[in-house]
């Protein structure tokens, strides 16, 4: 069964080696939508699993007022599908993302339910402030230098490939196409996400966003002391990485009341709604 990634990302120099070479052990097949004005785009190009490569620049002119939203999935899934045809699974990749779960066995074992899209629980990882009492400097690895997560939060990333799905361009944080069918897999598979890398990181990355729509996250970071948090703003528990995301893993999450009630827990109050 095909299984195609489709990657979009800007401005992942610091982590996009790291978060490339987890993603390319799952695909074999990337489409990349980059926005990038750092070295970004040159080390994706190296990876020979990326089978496709389109610059924001190049469609712009193409969107709704001219503005950058996350509607533009619709011309590389469009790219995919005309490379590649129907059939098989889509998976939404972004730069600062690292699957803890492997894609490609949760779209199998979907597929083998009927469900035609997989809910994906998110840790959002964020510099602690204990962590100002570490050499974060000398730590490469992001996994091994960002272990504070706040857990929680569901978005749909796996889903079907066939005939009619389609994003429209002049929508905004919505992952998955419209044309999905209702069922949903009864599991919630996990990744982990990095968008609190450093302070320098952190800096950059709130001051290229300054007059951006994709600006909200980085609004508050202006200084190094901001960058440490004891809880990322809206979420409800913090914790420290211990290598299980316990209560969460796929064998321990019991019915889908109970993984409702707990994402419901732990997620932030305002940050959209569950995606089923």
């Amino acid at each position: 069964m095909d299984h195609i990634g489709l990657l979009m990302t800007c401005n992942e120099e610091d982590c996009i080696t790291e978060v490339m070479n987890e993603h390319t052990k799952y695909f074999d097949k990337i489409l990349v939508l980059d926005g990038s004005t750092d070295r970004t785009e040159e080390i994706i190009r190296s990876y020979k699993a990326v089978k496709y490569f389109l610059k924001d620049k190049d469609i712009i002119d193409k969107m709704p007022g001219k503005q950058f939203k996350d509607g533009a999935r619709q011309f590389i899934l469009e790219k995919a599908q005309e490379m590649f045809g129907f059939g098989g699974w889509f998976t939404i990749l972004h730069g600062d993302e690292i699957f803890y779960d492997n894609p490609v066995e949760m779209a199998e074992q979907a597929e083998k339910t009927g469900a035609e899209k997989i809910n994906w629980y998110a840790m959002n990882f964020f510099l602690h402030t204990t962590d100002q009492e570490r050499n974060l400097a000398a730590i490469k690895s992001v996994q091994e230098r960002v272990i504070w997560y706040c857990p929680g939060f569901l978005e749909i990333r796996s889903f079907k490939n066939k005939r009619g799905i389609h994003y429209r361009l002049e929508e905004h944080a919505r992952c998955f196409p419209h044309g999905i069918g209702w069922k949903i897999f009864h599991n919630f598979p996990i990744y982990k996400h990095y968008p609190y890398r450093s302070v320098a990181q952190i800096i950059r990355k709130r001051n290229y966003n300054a007059n951006r729509e994709f600006s909200a996250s980085y609004g508050d970071f202006n200084n190094e002391a901001s960058c440490f948090l004891d809880l990322l703003p809206g979420y409800k528990v913090a914790r420290k990485y211990d290598g299980s995301f316990h209560e969460f893993e796929v064998a321990k999450q019991g019915t889908l009341l109970a993984r409702w009630l707990r994402a419901h827990r732990y997620m932030p109050c305002k940050i959209g709604p569950f995606e089923f």
